[in-house]
Parts: C-alpha cells; structure tokens; sequence
C-alpha cells in the first residue's frame, strides 16, 4: 500500500510544496532538474534503492531518511550532513516539525 499521496496531501495542507518520486530513478532526475531545499526519502523505493538518492543529494539539503530498519540508516545519518532519521511507523506530526527546524538552521536561511 502506497503512502505516497497521503504523504503529499498531508505536507502540502501543511505550506510545502511537494515533488514525489516513486522510484530511486524519478527521486534522482528530481535532485537533477529542480531546486530542491529538502528531500525526504524511503529507503525502500520499487526499482531501486533511497540510499542512491540520499547519497546524491547536496550536502546543504537537508535529508529525512525513513526506514523500518534503524540500523539499515544509522550510518547514512552519521556520514551525511543534515540528514536525520525517522523510523517507521512514523509520526506525520514529527515529520513536520523536523522539516521546519531542519529548514530554520542558517545553512537555509535565504537573503
């Protein structure tokens, strides 16, 4: 079962602008064609893995990783700068408020 659309619903409701990707492929063109200041992944996508798009995204975008496997992200979180990790099941509250201090941290302040 797909929590995709909810997931878009429930963040646009709440002020973000949202661009999904169902896939590790689609996740990548998206950090290839638009600016994007957040991205938050699944590391268990069809056709493909989350790490490959976390691992390419920037390192002044703020990443959330869901995983039902803690230990699967710990190291990502370790390694990559402003990454955080979320376990499944998730709150769709937590995941809110993480977005908006991780988009707050000065890296992401606009002038």
């Amino acid at each position: 079962v797909s929590v995709r659309r909810p997931l878009v619903k429930f963040l646009e409701m709440h002020g973000f602008a949202v661009v999904a990707a169902e896939t590790a492929e689609e996740g990548l063109d998206v950090l290839k064609t638009q600016r994007v200041v957040a991205a938050v992944v699944d590391l268990r996508l069809k056709r493909g893995s989350g790490r490959e798009v976390v691992g390419a995204a920037p390192d002044d975008v703020p990443v959330i990783i869901f995983s039902g496997v803690p230990s699967e992200s710990a190291e990502l979180e370790r390694l990559r700068p402003r990454t955080r990790l979320i376990e499944k099941p998730y709150s769709l509250v937590l995941l809110v408020e993480t977005l908006e201090e991780m988009l707050a941290e000065p890296q992401n302040l606009q002038s």
